[in-house]
């Protein structure tokens, strides 16, 4: 049976150098994800010049020429940081299925409301001079897009690439070294080793010996 680290080693991670599109399944834009993070390959069928990918939560397909295939395992994935709050001078707001102001009303979230932003998409623009995006987040496990004069959203760090260190192997108990010859010194154990080799017989022969001083006593 694999292991989790067997498991985690196999995945196959892919670069997202500038801001990219993740796809759903009828190929429809979802959102734009950050640059300088990671999506991670699945094993689904992707359609030709797309890949099947993971990025966190979320499942989709990228464009193939739109991220760059790495030999590593990245220690930070995936954006988990950037939070969005609902700043509509005190009027609630609706959490919609698409970025359009015909598109359903998923949820209604209060003033002061905060959750998590994946991401950003171009949509209709519902308030003149207020521009098309639309952020795509989450709250209380519930996705959806709010408009961008409806909320304030963190700025995207950038993510600093670092990869993971190969964990060292699960040696096996019995490789381990005897208590008794990890605490003695090389010499001592070696002493030892020979000491325990020396047939018993020379060691009585050697402590009943009879002593040639008294031998001459006794003649």
């Amino acid at each position: 049976m694999l292991s989790v680290y067997s498991v985690i080693a196999a995945l196959t991670f892919f670069l997202m150098p500038a801001p990219t599109m993740l796809y759903n399944a009828d190929l429809e834009p979802v959102v734009t994800l950050p640059a300088s993070y990671f999506v991670v390959q699945t094993d689904g069928n992707a359609p030709s010049g797309y890949v099947a990918v993971l990025y966190d939560d979320i499942a989709g397909y990228v464009l193939e020429s739109s991220v760059e295939r790495v030999d590593f395992r990245p220690v930070t994935k995936f954006e988990k940081t950037v939070k969005f709050r609902v700043n509509n001078d005190g009027q609630p707001i609706n959490l919609r299925a698409s970025p359009k102001k015909s598109g359903a009303i998923i949820s209604v979230l209060p003033d002061g409301e905060s959750g998590r932003c994946y991401g950003y998409i171009d949509g209709e623009q519902l308030i003149a001079g207020a521009g098309e995006k639309w952020y795509y987040v989450e709250v209380g496990g519930v996705r959806g897009y709010c408009y961008t004069a409806h909320v304030s959203v963190d700025p995207t760090p950038v993510n600093i690439i670092e990869k993971e260190e190969d964990e060292p192997p699960n040696l096996p108990t019995d490789a381990l070294p005897e208590e008794t010859e990890r605490d003695l010194p090389p010499v001592s154990v070696i002493i030892l080793i020979v000491a325990l080799c020396v047939p018993v017989p020379f060691i009585m022969l050697y402590l009943f010996r009879t002593p040639k001083n008294k031998e001459k006593d006794s003649g």
